[in-house]
């Protein structure tokens, strides 16, 4: 088999493939019946060992190519379906994790740092955009959520909350110095900065 498979014929490949990869991690690893899968402690227990299954989904795909943008595109609308089937919140780490291209790649190219005259910029841009759209709307749909995501909405995804709304800062804003971001996780919650930092999960 090719070492990548083309946009064209390719997304249908990886979604078969991956949901495949999903359905027997649940039932080999984690020893749950794909008939019990709705049961809501299993629920849990799937959404609790999400990352470590995109590893196992990961291993066990062909890497599609960093050229072929829009084959990754597909790959992105894949994860962001598995993660809501699966009731947890899609991330650039965790996507990155599954095409085993590294974050920080993602990062230049949406700054058009490489590949500046691609689509790669604007797809990633997208993807954040989506990523922080499903975060924001889990924040509105918990009240009373717990600081650690809404540190991430402020300081991953540029969201600044207002006393009765929560304002979205576009493309332009500045990137956050680390005093900044003290006094956000300061303002989310009354754990002290240091502590909420500390509990954050590392990817």
């Amino acid at each position: 088999m090719a070492n990548t498979v083309r946009a064209e014929n390719g997304a249908e490949v990886y979604k078969n493939k991956i949901y495949q990869l999903a359905d027997e991690y649940i039932q080999t690893e984690l020893l749950i019946n794909p008939d019990e899968i709705k049961i809501p402690e299993n629920k849990k227990i799937i959404a609790d060992n999400f990352d470590d299954m995109i590893y196992y989904i990961s291993d066990n795909i062909i890497k599609p190519s960093n050229d072929d943008i829009e084959l990754l595109d597909n790959i992105f609308d894949i994860y962001k379906r598995l993660c809501v089937k699966y009731g947890t919140l899609p991330t650039l780490d965790t996507f990155s994790d599954l095409v085993g291209i590294n974050r920080a790649t993602f990062t230049d190219w949406m700054n058009g740092e490489y590949r500046a005259s691609s689509a790669h910029g604007k797809t990633v841009k997208k993807w954040k955009d989506i990523c922080g759209g499903k975060l924001m709307n889990w924040l509105h749909q918990h009240p009373g959520s717990d600081g650690n995501k809404i540190f991430t909405a402020k300081a991953a995804y540029g969201y600044n909350e207002g006393v009765q709304q929560i304002e979205i800062k576009g493309d332009s804003a500045p990137a956050l110095s680390q005093d900044e971001i003290h006094q956000i996780a300061e303002q989310a919650t009354k754990t002290s900065a240091s502590e909420l930092i500390q509990a954050l999960p590392d990817d």
